[in-house]
């Protein structure tokens, strides 16, 4: 009765102290036997704070700064990373209506009798379009046609070198399944060496891809948007930034309070330890009962010398638990 609950209990307030909250019971258990790590890119790998370093106004009719304050204004509705780098350039005066939020895809709605879409060039773009406008991040379209491109750049978390380096000489598989195009997951790629590499994934695509790792390995997402709810429900182990949407943390089965990726390597060792603690204390509790149980039946053993037997194997048990704390 107490071999087990001291030990969690230990473990969960040192995580605490490490800014990681655990929210779901199996996560203990779950997190030593992890042997494939998939990330999202965008928030999880890299910052998540965008800034617009280059707009390419496809229609000469257009103007610039009315093309950044429609984006911007339609950009308002999305809680992805990306849509922060347009707040700058909002203007109140221009209100959107009938505005559309498309999970993973963009946003469309409309102003001044015209409709509007901002989002993936793989979503809003033509075949031909696609192929010239690859390696942008974000397209805007007027009444089906586009008018002008955007390209934004964000930069790789100080600590996600560290955690990639870690799980790789534990031999632990890494993947990124990310929503954005492949030129931006190629850069991350060329700094991280992750094992594989994914782009230009919808929420359905990254789901898939967990489903299959899940058939030979032990999985662990991480991610911190709306985008990766549903797959946070398929991984064995869901672990959301503390940056991360209101309803990805929700969903999630720990979150990383400090938003530092480095803290996923002290969620395994604390569960790596918490499992010997454990079995330590099952070790000691079965072999004293196992010892001292004959002993009493025979006579050996008088009853308060039981009782203070008793007393200090329950004394060992948590004290040995208690060595989680340090």
């Amino acid at each position: 009765s107490l071999a087990t609950p001291t030990a969690l209990t230990c473990a969960t307030v040192k995580l605490n102290r490490e800014g990681i909250m655990v929210k779901s019971s199996h996560v203990m258990e779950t997190i030593p036997h992890i042997d494939c790590v998939a990330f999202d890119k965008t928030g999880t790998l890299t910052t998540g704070e965008f800034v617009i370093n280059k707009v390419v106004i496809v229609d000469a009719s257009q103007n610039k700064e009315q093309v950044l304050a429609i984006s911007a204004a339609l950009e308002s509705f999305s809680e992805h990373p990306l849509a922060k780098a347009f707040t700058i350039y909002r203007d109140f005066n221009i209100n959107i209506s009938n505005a559309v939020v498309e999970p993973g895809a963009g946003i469309c709605g409309e102003y001044a009798q015209l409709n509007y879409k901002i989002g993936k060039p793989s979503w809003l773009l033509s075949a031909e379009e696609l192929s010239q406008y690859f390696n942008a991040q974000c397209v805007l379209i007027e009444n089906g046609h586009l008018i002008a491109v955007f390209y934004l750049q964000d930069n790789i978390r100080d600590d996600a070198t560290t955690l990639i380096t870690y799980l790789n000489k534990q031999h632990i598989d890494t993947l990124m399944i990310s929503g954005d195009n492949q030129s931006g997951c190629d850069k991350v790629q060329s700094i991280l060496n992750l094992n594989a590499v994914h782009s230009a994934l919808s929420a359905q695509d990254k789901m898939a891809i967990i489903k299959s790792k899940q058939k030979n390995h032990t999985v662990a997402m991480l991610g911190d948007g709306v985008n990766d709810t549903p797959v946070f429900g398929t991984a064995h182990v869901s672990i959301a930034m503390g940056s991360g949407t209101d309803i990805a943390k929700n969903g999630a089965d720990v979150i990383l309070l400090n938003n530092k990726l480095s803290t996923v390597i002290t969620l395994k060792s604390i569960a790596e330890k918490t499992k010997k603690i454990i079995w330590q204390n099952y070790l000691w509790a079965f072999g004293y009962n196992a010892i001292i149980l004959p002993l009493a039946v025979s006579g050996n053993v008088t009853p308060y010398m039981a009782v203070i037997g008793m007393s200090a194997s329950s004394i060992l048990v948590i004290s040995n638990s208690l060595r989680l704390l340090k």
